[in-house]
């Protein structure tokens, strides 16, 4: 009888198949191309620099599920970060083209006696088919569709996903045992991929590829075609409890008002202490800012609102079609789609002002405007909205602005920031590591790519204090400083930097 063996593919470095990680799962269905839209849930997964690819299955949004083998370095799977750097391709059938997402995996989740594990992606992949799991448990005779990216017969690292048809054999406690069909196999590379039940013109998740004998893929010679998989439809409790949405994506902050995106889109607001009641906004969303008395929510769909006054005075449709929005006490910005940025000053329903074409970031103030174009170049203009840009650093992926100030995080994570007049000289703030920085009266605060948020207050060579580790997004404002964990926390604490948080959502 043909052995079974673990699954998780090598990748390819030229023509030269690496050795397989000890412990690692299979690789791919060697089957006919998917080209069924359904399954694009079907998740590509790639640990390390070349090292191990795996297959896997969106759950919800936010997390996928696949072997806990395919993050086995050798010494069992730890709850916690990666220990290799890990990316999901999602939604992308035809791994040549563009659709779908491509996300960094920045935790995992093991279960405690399956293999099994939960691996959250670093940013949502919205818009994407999701896999419900099955209820039902495999039955003797059953067919089911195998899915992944591993191996085929005749290629070793396939640019797509391919499917096969699978009967089921022995339900054994945690697994069950199938038998490929018409020269299906599973293959190295299939690891954590999906097995499923045909339901109603679309699929369930029943199981995932555990190990295979091997048999019809690649430089295999096993002649015997079986493949276990491991059981889901007992484990649904747990797989609900440990995928759970973040309860907030992104808080601004003003020293009077918190403004909160949860993690079901929907928006809201306070005003004064950090215990007073919410104020529910705008549903759909994806991006709050809070700035003197103004609100400015965009939503998914494109359309920006602000209000000003009081939190529940009415929202104003600003403009459609928008990627990004600024706010502040006396001016909106919008960045439409397109690329182009706009800017309006006075009150809400004042002409909109063309600033400039090519536009990644828009940033506004009462007094200047900044853009951020494709190329990396970071133009500022002071004054009214018609005067000339002024060009003040290139190769720069995201900047911020307040009062005298203007902040810039370098494309190599350095950040850089500059108080007075436009040709003031830039004063360094972290040399490596930086993501963002956000600026608020006399704050400076940068998260770095570690996730840590670092704060300084008063001169812009004082000391950073760490505020916190393991942070989505940062705010900060004359007396407050807000952050998202990644588990979805939104914290805020008001005076100075060392006092304690309060949980605002």
């Amino acid at each position: 009888m043909s052995s079974l063996r673990t699954l998780a593919g090598s990748a390819l470095i030229g023509a030269v198949l690496l050795p397989l990680a000890a412990g690692s799962p299979a690789a791919a269905v060697a089957g006919p191309g998917a080209t069924d839209t359904a399954l694009s849930f079907a998740v590509k997964i790639e640990v390390g620099d070349t090292l191990r690819a795996c297959s896997g299955a969106l759950l919800n949004r936010w997390w996928v599920v696949t072997a806990k083998a395919c993050f086995d370095d050798g010494a069992g799977v730890v709850a916690g970060r990666p220990v290799q750097r890990t990316t999901a391709t999602i939604g992308r059938l035809d791994l040549t083209t563009s659709a779908g997402a491509v996300r960094t995996i920045d935790k995992v989740v093991p279960h405690p006696d399956r293999n099994v594990v939960l691996a959250r992606l670093s940013q949502e992949a919205p818009g994407i088919a999701v896999a419900p799991v099955g209820q039902t448990a495999p039955a003797a005779g059953e067919q089911l569709v195998a899915a992944g990216f591993g191996r085929t017969a005749d290629t070793w690292v396939p640019r797509q996903l391919h499917t096969g048809q699978f009967t089921v054999d022995e339900v054994t406690g945690a697994t069950f045992q199938v038998s490929g069909t018409g020269g299906a196999a599973v293959c190295r590379g299939d690891a954590g991929g999906p097995i499923l039940r045909s339901v109603g013109g679309g699929y369930e998740l029943v199981g995932l590829h555990h190990s295979a004998t091997g048999a019809g893929c690649l430089a295999e010679t096993a002649t015997e075609n079986r493949a276990v998989e491991t059981r889901l439809d007992d484990i649904t409790a747990w797989l609900t409890a440990n995928t759970l949405v973040p309860n907030a994506l992104q808080v601004s902050v003003t020293d009077t008002r918190v403004g909160v995106l949860r993690g079901d889109y929907g928006t809201q607001v306070k005003e004064g202490g950090l215990s007073t009641l919410w104020t529910q906004l705008l549903t759909d969303a994806r991006q709050i800012e809070v700035a003197d008395d103004r609100i400015g929510v965009l939503t998914r769909g494109g359309v920006a609102y602000a209000k000003e006054g009081a939190t529940t005075a009415a929202f104003v449709n600003e403009y459609s079609g928008v990627q990004q929005m600024a706010v502040s006490g006396n001016r909106v910005g919008v960045l439409t789609d397109a690329g182009e940025a706009l800017a309006k000053e006075g009150g809400l329903s004042t002409a909109w002002v063309p600033q400039y074409s090519d536009v990644k970031q828009i940033e506004v103030t009462d007094t200047r405007v900044g853009v951020l174009t494709r190329s990396g170049v970071l133009l500022v203009k002071e004054g009214t909205l018609r005067t000339n840009w002024i060009q003040q650093y290139t190769g720069v992926k995201q900047f911020a602005l307040f009062g005298d100030r203007i902040g810039v995080v370098t494309e190599s994570g350095a950040a850089m920031v500059k108080a007075g007049g436009l040709g003031a000289a830039w004063v360094p703030q972290l040399a490596t590591g930086a993501e963002a920085v956000v600026l608020r009266d006399d704050r400076v605060g940068v998260l770095t790519s570690e996730r840590v948020a670092l704060v300084k207050e008063g001169a812009l060579t004082a000391t950073f204090v760490t505020e916190h580790t393991d942070v989505r997004h940062l705010d900060v404002s004359g007396d407050r400083v807000g952050v998202v964990r990644y588990d979805g926390e939104a914290l805020v604490k008001s005076g100075g930097l060392s006092t304690l948080w309060t949980t605002v959502w």
